[in-house]
């Protein structure tokens, strides 16, 4: 039975609490994003829970932005889910929107040669769209673009974002989802839409704003994490 890999983003982590006979392999609170890898079981599937993740913005090198990866790699992982907390760009988004990535806008300035068509493999995304119907669950599609980061985005960045056909914003995914589809793992990429992106002048995000959107939106998120590990 293959091993699937998740990685939560911000105000995501209480999905671990869906982990059956947990076992801690790491767990470092040193940094921002506290840290925590977790293994056990959810319906009977075996699955590693990631908490917390590294960003280039932080300054950290490619090595250590990779570790989640690198760790599901040593572990077995054949299917990983990368989630995100990210912007919606779309002007039909709500705040706890869950959005499938379909494609991706790499605006960090680390390019690779792999297209989006091997990064996004359709029947996979074809068969997360058909559980998420049959749970009743919302599931938006679109693309994410990714910043390098750290501030939000500006009135003008805004608008690009739109003309150019990103659905969704935020400072991390496209780089995991690069190196994990490099080295053989199936990848599915999940953002929870945690603050709109509006042009207007009084226009400002706090993190807490996005840790609260995670919660509102933690139930249809848990729920659909569950059907996939277990159908996977």
């Amino acid at each position: 039975m293959g091993l699937t890999g998740v990685i939560l983003g911000s105000g995501l982590n209480r999905f671990s609490e869906k982990i059956t006979n947990p076992e801690i392999l790491l767990q470092d609170d040193t940094g921002f994003h506290k840290r925590r890898i977790i293994k056990g079981t959810i319906n009977g599937k075996p699955v590693v829970v990631f908490e917390g993740r590294s960003h280039f913005y932080e300054g950290y090198t490619c090595g250590q932005v990779f570790q989640n990866v690198n760790k599901a790699l040593e572990l077995g992982v054949r299917d990983l889910i990368i989630t995100n907390a990210a912007g919606g760009v779309n002007l039909t988004f709500q705040v706890s929107d869950l959005m499938l990535i379909t494609s991706h806008i790499d605006l960090m300035n680390r390019r690779t040669f792999l297209p989006n068509s091997i990064c996004y493999n359709h029947t996979s995304l074809n068969k997360i769209l058909t559980l998420a119907k049959d749970c009743n669950i919302k599931l938006r599609r679109g693309a994410y673009a990714a910043f390098s980061g750290p501030s939000y985005e500006t009135k003008s960045e805004i608008n690009l974002l739109r003309k150019i056909g990103a659905d969704a914003v935020g400072m991390s995914t496209i780089p995991e989802i690069l190196y994990a589809k490099q080295n053989g793992i199936n990848v599915t990429g999940i953002s929870c839409i945690t603050n709109l992106l509006r042009v207007s002048p009084n226009g400002k995000t706090e993190h807490s704003e996005v840790v609260d959107a995670g919660e509102r939106a933690y139930p249809n998120f848990s729920k659909l994490l569950i059907e996939i590990v277990s159908n996977s």
